[in-house]
């Protein structure tokens, strides 16, 4: 059933798109239109689910799954007639921390008929800060700090572009948990929470204070809530929250002996249970920093999604792609080889694309970038650059790629040479092996149709079908004893991935 309060998606209507958030505390889900670059909300919609609170030594609970399986489910509904281009799912800290989240992804998979894609802290922060920038007027430096239910993100920048980004395994429902258990309340208690909050800081507040005499913006429920709290009781226009106002909500909470106890005007009910926590973070953090004041926007990580998706559908711009260019240039890669390399696997999956159901053109993405990279090894050594451009690749911080896109990008470096067999292939949520298989192939043959580093015709057209591949090779090919002992060498290797190569 459609919902009542969402503009049906229309070709005559502006274009529409759709951000979801599955974070610790609650998911958020925001359907905008785009009209000139501009984002105009048409719907909102917030579910709490308390992830964090059902993650117990690793594990994500089945009630805490449940809970964000119906709030799926809803999502889902509100959904209907979207299509995927028009729609990114995104999810943060709990999701990434708990050792089980592939159990809930398969569920969500059966009710959410959109990839969810799990994201890096330092990811998260970026679009945060992406989110804030491109609704706030004025141009100069400013700090982003997002305080969520288990990890709080800094995002230090100017103008559009980040500069520092942070990502701490500090939340309000992690800290209400683990410092006010059972929900007492004390200032022993709380103390201790404020002291955490300044050890996590120590090895980055250095890098932050850079920051905190320009504009400082805080985002998202906690910080949204405290500055409610605060404008409630000092009669304020403005959201702003200085440290003072901190410390007098601080003593009002401990005036309390019990969470369950506190009844705080301009308090939401929802969020009271988890403001404990949440206060003690930000008291800490402004400490820490030596922040006097900062301010709430009511920006966050949705609205940055949904403003490069627009970017990316409407305007062709993909930061994934400034990403990739940025790392050639840093590892100094050889154009002239890598640009020959991309060419050569953007002709094979052309020809078998359609056999192998290779039809998203994520794939095509994916597979030039990995050409554009496969030696950023080289940096490091020659004879182990595959596995040295593996590593790079999947612990170097990529903007606008999210852990499964970088993860798969790495292993298709990794091996795109030598022994390869079906288990180094990682297992994926968002990819089926299968596809990788078939792509991995697609990136070690054009690698080997240019191992002498210049522009030759070796190879005249390639077929597929099933897990068949026929290459059919130019006579200058046929001619080449050492591209032919190559391929057979490398039939032996795609047989372990359940390809069979044949060459004519």
């Amino acid at each position: 059933m459609n919902d009542p309060h969402l503009a049906p998606v229309s070709e005559s209507d502006l274009p529409q798109f759709a951000a979801l958030d599955l974070g610790s505390n609650s998911f958020h889900l925001l359907i905008a239109r785009v009209d000139n670059h501009s984002l105009q909300p048409l719907v909102r919609f917030k579910q709490k689910v308390r992830l964090a609170a059902g993650l117990k030594q690793g594990k994500l609970s089945n009630k805490a799954m449940q809970r964000g399986l119906e709030a799926l489910a809803i999502c889902a509904q509100k959904l209907q007639g979207f299509r995927p281009d028009q729609v990114r799912v995104v999810a943060t800290h709990t999701l990434r921390e708990a050792e089980n989240s592939d159990i809930f992804l398969a569920k969500a998979a059966s009710i959410l008929p959109f990839p969810i894609e799990i994201i890096s802290g330092h990811e998260e922060a970026r679009l945060i800060y992406a989110g804030v920038a491109q609704t706030t007027a004025g141009e100069g430096k400013r700090l982003v700090i997002d305080i969520g239910g288990g990890s709080t993100e800094f995002a230090g920048g100017s103008d559009l572009q980040t500069q520092q980004l942070v990502s701490l395994s500090m939340g309000c429902i992690s800290y209400t948990e683990g410092y006010f258990k059972k929900g007492a309340v004390s200032a022993k208690r709380f103390d201790k929470a404020v002291v955490a909050t300044k050890r996590e800081l120590e090895s980055v507040a250095k890098g932050l204070r850079k920051y905190t005499q320009t504009q400082i913006y805080g985002t998202s429920g906690t910080i949204k809530a405290i500055a409610n709290w605060v404008q409630h009781k000092t009669q304020s226009a403005l959201p702003v929250i200085s440290l003072q106002h901190l410390y007098e909500c601080r003593a009002e909470l401990l005036q309390c002996k019990t969470i369950q106890q506190l009844q705080i005007s301009g308090l939401d009910e929802e969020r009271a249970p988890i403001i404990a926590g949440g206060l003690a973070i930000l008291i800490g953090l402004m400490e820490e920093l030596n922040i006097e004041q900062l301010e709430a926007h009511d920006a966050a990580l949705r609205e940055g999604v949904l403003y490069e998706l627009a970017e990316q559908v409407l305007y062709h711009d993909d930061v994934r792609q400034r990403t990739i260019e940025s790392i050639a240039i840093r590892y100094s890669i050889d154009r002239e080889q890598a640009t020959r390399v991309q060419q050569t696997v953007l002709d094979l999956y052309e020809q078998v694309a359609v056999e192998w159901g290779l039809l998203d053109p994520e794939w095509r993405l994916l597979l030039s970038w990995a050409a554009l990279l496969h030696e950023v090894g080289l940096h490091i050594n020659f004879s182990s650059r595959q596995r040295h451009a593996g590593y790079i690749l999947q612990h170097t911080d990529m903007p606008g790629f999210n852990k499964e896109q970088q993860k798969l990008l790495a292993a298709l470096v990794r091996h795109f040479r030598k022994k390869v067999f079906i288990e180094d292939i990682p297992p994926l949520q968002l990819y089926h092996q299968f596809d990788v298989v078939r792509v991995l192939a697609l990136l070690r043959l054009a690698v080997l149709f240019n191992t002498d580093r210049q522009t030759s015709q070796l190879l005249l057209k390639t077929q597929a079908s099933k897990d068949v591949l026929l290459l059919t090779l130019t006579p200058q090919g046929r001619a080449n004893p050492t591209l032919l002992a190559d391929l057979a060498s490398e039939a032996y290797h795609q047989l372990r991935l359940g390809i069979t190569l044949r060459f004519e």
